[in-house]
C-alpha cells in the first residue's frame, strides 16, 4: 500500500461505491424489521424468512468487505440518499451484516391427532 494520499477521483469513487450499498442494507433492514415484527408479535416466522435474512446478511457483508466500507462511511452515505429506507436503516443493517442475529421458524403445531393420515383406513365401498 502507498502512503500517497487518495486523490479527489479515488475518494469520489469510493463514496459511489458506498452510496451503492444502500440498496441491499435498506432491503436487509426491511427484513430483519418484519422478522422483529412477527417473533414479538407471535406471527409465523417461516424457514423460507429465516433463510432471507440470513441470505441478505451475508450479501450485504460481503459487499461492505469488498467495498472496504466503515460505519461512519455508510452513514454519511445514508444521510445523502434518503429515499432508501428508513432513518438509521444503513447503520442497523451494517449492525445485523457485522453481527447477524439468529432467528428460528415458528415450529408447526403440535399434533392434536385430528391430522391424522387417512391412508390406512378402510372405505365402504
Amino acid at each position: 500500500m502507498s502512503d500517497t494520499p487518495p486523490t479527489a477521483q479515488e475518494i469520489s469513487e469510493h463514496q459511489a461505491q458506498v452510496a451503492g450499498l444502500l440498496p441491499a442494507l435498506a432491503q436487509l433492514d426491511r427484513t430483519t424489521t418484519e422478522l422483529a415484527k412477527k417473533t414479538a408479535s407471535g406471527q409465523e416466522v417461516t424457514a423460507a424468512d429465516v433463510s432471507t435474512y440470513q441470505q441478505q446478511t451475508a450479501h450485504a457483508r460481503h459487499l461492505l468487505d469488498s467495498a472496504g466500507a466503515d460505519h461512519r462511511e455508510v452513514a454519511e452515505a445514508e444521510n445523502g440518499h434518503h429515499g432508501d429506507g428508513a432513518k438509521g436503516f444503513a447503520t442497523r443493517a451494517m449492525d445485523h451484516a457485522t453481527h447477524p442475529r439468529t432467528f428460528e421458524p415458528t415450529p408447526p403445531p403440535a399434533d392434536n391427532g385430528q391430522d391424522r393420515d387417512r391412508d390406512d383406513e378402510e372405505i365402504d365401498l
